[in-house]
């Protein structure tokens, strides 16, 4: 027997909801680092406040970053789990239609 791959529709689609509330978190914390950057110039003042501000906004480019490929994910599998549950009806339905009668 050939190995196959079970894919359970309703699971994909959990897993793509987490990735898009991952992504949302991952953008407000970026928006907090980029925040958080100007403040930690000025309170600690000179290259160690120049240094911490700009590896506050470097990690909130990560997070950005990391944002939009999560929710770039969660829309593949929102689209793939859509479109396959498309087919598979057309198919179902294909299926139960009635046989045309010779005439």
């Amino acid at each position: 027997m050939e190995p196959g791959i079970t894919v359970h529709l309703d699971e994909v689609g959990a897993l793509a909801a987490q990735l898009s509330a991952l992504a949302a978190e991952l953008d407000d914390g970026a928006r907090t680092c980029r925040f958080a950057a100007g403040g930690l110039r000025e309170a600690l003042g000179g290259e160690e406040g120049w240094r911490a501000g700009a590896l506050a906004i470097a990690w909130a480019s990560l997070a950005e970053t990391v944002a939009g490929r999560a929710g770039a994910v969660a829309a593949s599998l929102v689209s793939a789990t859509v479109a396959y549950r498309g087919t598979d009806a057309s198919l179902a339905e294909g299926m139960t239609a009635a046989p045309e009668r010779p005439r």
